[in-house]
Formats: C-alpha cells, sequence, structure tokens
C-alpha cells in the first residue's frame, strides 16, 4: 500500500511539473524593445510522433528527438529482452515436448516438468521486462518531445527602452 502512495506521489510530482512550465513568468513593459540575444526560432517535434515511433520500432521515437544515445540504449535494451525471451521460449518448448515424450512412470518425467517450468517464469520475466521497457521509452519519447525546444526558451532577453530627454533603460532578464 506503502509503494501505491509512493508511486502516486511521483506521478503527481512529475505531472506539475511539466505543468508549470510557466510560472513565475510576467511580460515586460510594453515600452522596451526587445533584442534577442541568440536564436530563437524554435523547432518542436510532435509527441504524438514520437510515442509512436517508439512503439513501432525499438529506440526510433528517441532518435527522432535527436537523442541518439538515449536510442542506442532504448534499441539494444529492447533487443536484448525480446531476443532472451525468444529464447527462453524455444528452451520452453523443447523441454515439454520432452515431458509430452516420455513414459508417465519415467524417472526424468519430474524433472523434465520442472525444466518447463523454469523456463517458462523465465520467459515470462524477460516478456514483463520488455514490456516495461516499451513503457519506459514510450514516455520517455513522449516528454523529450514535449520538452524539445525546453532548453533554448531559456536563453537571456535584452530589452531596451528609449525615453525622451536623454534617458535609455535597459532590462537583461533570465528566465528559469
Amino acid at each position: 500500500m506503502k509503494r501505491h502512495f509512493i508511486f502516486l506521489f511521483f506521478i503527481l510530482g512529475l505531472f506539475i511539473f511539466v505543468n508549470c512550465q510557466s510560472f513565475g513568468q510576467t511580460k515586460p513593459d510594453s515600452s522596451l524593445v526587445k533584442i534577442p540575444l541568440a536564436d530563437t526560432s524554435l523547432k518542436h517535434k510532435s509527441p504524438t510522433g514520437a510515442l509512436s515511433r517508439s512503439v513501432a520500432f525499438p529506440g526510433w521515437g528517441q532518435f527522432y528527438n535527436d537523442k541518439y544515445f538515449k536510442s542506442t540504449v532504448v534499441f539494444g535494451s529492447e533487443t536484448t529482452f525480446i531476443t532472451l525471451a525468444v529464447i527462453e521460449w524455444g528452451r520452453r518448448n523443447e523441454h515439454k515436448r520432452n515431458f509430452e515424450n516420455l513414459p508417465q512412470d519415467h524417472p526424468d518425467k519430474a524433472w523434465e516438468f520442472e525444466q518447463f517450468r523454469f523456463y517458462e517464469d523465465r520467459r515470462n520475466l524477460f516478456l514483463w521486462i520488455t514490456t516495461g521497457i516499451v513503457f519506459l521509452s514510450m514516455f520517455d519519447a513522449y516528454v523529450d518531445a514535449q520538452l524539445y525546444s525546453f532548453d533554448k526558451e531559456k536563453v537571456p532577453d535584452l530589452y531596451i527602452s528609449m525615453i525622451p530627454g536623454d534617458k535609455v533603460n535597459i532590462l537583461f532578464s533570465v528566465k528559469f
């Protein structure tokens, strides 16, 4: 029960963090002229497109978001656990065939059944791990696409206002 509350608290905190991007941002005085100090042309990525790509092929969603190292890690881990599940599936089928082909009173029949169950459990474990990795990679690709231009929006701004009569106001702001 305690783990459920911790998980719920984590998800709630993550939701609040993602949705509070504009908290505390105020617009500058309209008499000020903004002079961009960096390239402010923002490139956006489709979160749904990243999620769909991540489901379709391991690591494609991360590759779409220009996260190349993360893409190779996701591809490698998903491929590894899918391969392990397929190998265990083959071993499970082999021991199932052996179990079914042995006579009822054979001394190895119980051992073959235990081996069948062992490899079936390992196959299921690898399939669950693969499912978890796929879910995490989908979530990661979606969040990365949402936050793709996040760092680029944090450039400092310089505002200059010229008031008639030898006054120049300069405002330098950095958003956190």
